[in-house]
């Protein structure tokens, strides 16, 4: 099966920006890297409170590692099936995080990843060899440094698909070039496997089932369009992103943020 290029999908998170301080990210830019990361980020939590940090459904996993110069540690960090306040965070301390796409073909992990999903995991629990690459990351002096530590590492593990992650990064490919709208049985017939076993793949590899993770993307798809837009525009993006009317696309938001559009818009606006 021939894989394409990511085009079509970038998972947001848009409160870990607003609750931290000294945020940075860069979308890698081309590459083999695009195909497999989505993000890779820098914050740093508040030096008198514990942060707490909601996450929003995205169907990606993320690598977070706590840089505490006294006690580094790394994390797994998997995406919620709904609106999901995670543990709290070290006063004061600096984060480095990379986001890998759903369809990401260079770590496997030591569980299937339906038994992994809205976590925070000390990354010891599910990979190997991770104590050398947590050392690796707290000698980068800046976020830029640790974007090439963490490149040059990555370039050690470049592995050849198998003929499962194959499939699953094709059918995915479906699902982003039709925004998530794409039919089960078609996307069924388009990869040329049953309906189950997709479906069992996808579980394995992503936590989510098909259809699932069509309402996933579908989902992110609207969300920086509708928190970027003004109400009057709305309208317009309940359609392009294909709901049939204001009402689907209500029901669908407060289906993964637990909360309407309109209130979750509030949190951005009333800083």
């Amino acid at each position: 099966m021939e894989t394409l290029v990511n085009y079509k999908y970038f998972p947001s998170q848009p409160e870990i920006k607003q609750n931290t301080h000294l945020y940075q990210e860069l979308k890698p830019a081309g590459g083999w890297y695009s195909q497999n990361i989505a993000l890779f980020y820098q914050f740093t939590t508040n030096t008198e409170t514990y942060t707490f940090l909601s996450l929003i459904p995205d169907g990606c996993f993320d690598i977070l590692f706590c840089c505490d110069t006294a006690n580094p540690s790394a994390y797994l960090w998997t995406s919620p099936f709904y609106r999901t306040k995670q543990p709290e965070f070290r006063k004061n301390c600096q984060y480095f995080g990379i986001r890998f796409f759903p369809e990401q073909s260079i770590f496997r992990l030591n569980e299937a990843m339906i038994l992994l999903l809205a976590q925070q995991i000390p990354l010891t629990d599910v990979m190997n060899d991770v104590e050398p690459l947590i050392e690796l990351i707290m000698s980068g002096e800046n976020f830029s440094e640790k974007i090439k530590l963490f490149g040059d590492y990555l370039q050690q593990r470049q592995m050849e698909l198998t003929k499962d992650q194959s499939m699953v990064r094709f059918a995915i490919d479906q699902i982003y070039l039709s925004s998530g709208t794409i039919n089960i049985h078609d996307l069924s017939t388009a990869v040329g496997f049953s309906e189950q076993h997709i479906r069992r793949k996808f579980e394995a590899y992503i936590g989510f089932s098909p259809k699932q993770f069509c309402q996933i993307v579908r989902f992110q798809n609207t969300l920086d369009m509708y928190l970027d837009s003004r109400e009057e525009n709305l309208l317009n993006i309940i359609y392009e992103n294909g709901y049939y009317d204001q009402a689907h696309f209500i029901k669908g938001f407060k289906k993964f943020i637990q909360l309407t559009p309109k209130q979750y818009k509030k949190i951005f606006t009333n800083i």
